[in-house]
Order: C-alpha cells, then structure tokens, then sequence
C-alpha cells in the first residue's frame, strides 16, 4: 500500500472515529436521566377549642367551665331553680393555613337530671346577643384563611326554667336537688375544611 493511501485510509479512520464519538455523545444526551421528588408542603390544620387542640381527643366536657350569675339567695357555682350563667367555647385557629366552616351544636342532654336547662342565648365575641329558641341550636359560620383574626369566642347563655316553659314541676325540681343530680347539655363542635 503506498504512503498516500495509507494517509487517505488513516484520515478515513480518525474521520470515522470523530463521526463515531459525536453520534455517540448526541445519542447520550437523550438516553440520559434524573430521578427527583416534587415536594409540597402541607396546610397546617391545628384548631383549638378552649386552649386545648381538637386532635388532641379530649371531650369537651372537660374544658368547658360554666359561669354562674351571682344571686344572694344561690350558692356560687352551683345552679338551682331560677339561676343562669354561660359557658365560654374559645376557638383559635391562628395555625391553620385553609378556609373552613364552624358548626357548634348546643342542646339539653337526655342523660340531665335537670331537665329544665335552657339555652336561651349566644354572642360572638363583644357582638350582639342573639336569642335562641330551646330546640337544637346550631351556631355555623367560616373561617377564612385570609382571615387577619382567626380566634373567636362563643358564649353560649343557658338557665333553670323557674315558672313559664318549664317541664319540671317543684317536686321534680326538688329531687334532682336532693338526690344531687347533674344539669348537663350537649356540645358539638364540628369543623370542616372549605374546599371549593
């Protein structure tokens, strides 16, 4: 083979060579890959009622403490025919990053020895008293996220019918004061996200 054709037949090769590595590089590019996550961050859903988080499963039984009105003839803190008072449901839901509907549903228990305990009224922080009738009361409203407060309190008004509406007649109310019976009425709080 002569010089010529050997420097024809090298340069064909390292031609072929370059040709080879770039059609290799360009197929490369493509079969190339990368593996990664997307990554979300949760909305925050922590509601209080009361200081205490409703995920927490604690009844609320145990944080609502009733308030009676003063009366020279009662003895604080307890209740008899003819007394009053509130009890007060705080809700923060400052840490909670999505819109969402409240509903408190207020209502004698079946379970109460006392079966004359009225709800007869409600109020939303300083607002006006809003009167109720005593079948279930249901107080709903939202929450929105864009919300600058997110706390509220709901004070919730009861009494011991003495007189007109009343079920209980003397006697019934005297038993359940000797016997030491317990008043109590139900409380409700549902909470539940706005999706749409």
């Amino acid at each position: 083979m002569t010089k010529d054709k050997k420097i024809k037949l090298l340069i064909a090769f390292v031609a072929l060579f370059i040709c080879i590595s770039q059609i290799k590089e360009t197929y490369a590019k493509y079969i190339e890959s990368k593996n990664g996550d997307a990554e979300f961050t949760v909305a925050g859903w922590k509601i209080k009622i009361n200081n205490s988080d409703i995920t927490d499963g604690a009844s609320l039984s145990s944080l609502i403490n009733p308030v009676y009105e003063s009366n020279t003839n009662i003895k604080d803190g307890v209740i008899a025919p003819g007394s009053q008072g509130y009890f007060d449901l705080s809700i923060d839901a400052t840490n909670t990053e999505v819109s969402f509907n409240y509903e408190i549903t207020i209502q004698p228990s079946e379970e109460s020895d006392v079966t004359d305990l009225s709800i007869y009224a409600y109020k939303i922080d300083d607002g006006e008293i809003t009167n109720v009738n005593n079948n279930i009361n249901t107080i709903t409203n939202r929450i929105n996220n864009i919300d600058q407060n997110k706390t509220l309190t709901l004070r919730i008004y009861f009494k011991w019918l003495d007189g007109e509406g009343e079920q209980m007649n003397n006697a019934a109310d005297t038993a359940a004061s000797v016997g030491r019976g317990t008043g109590k009425i139900n409380v409700n709080a549902k909470f539940t996200q706005v999706v749409n």
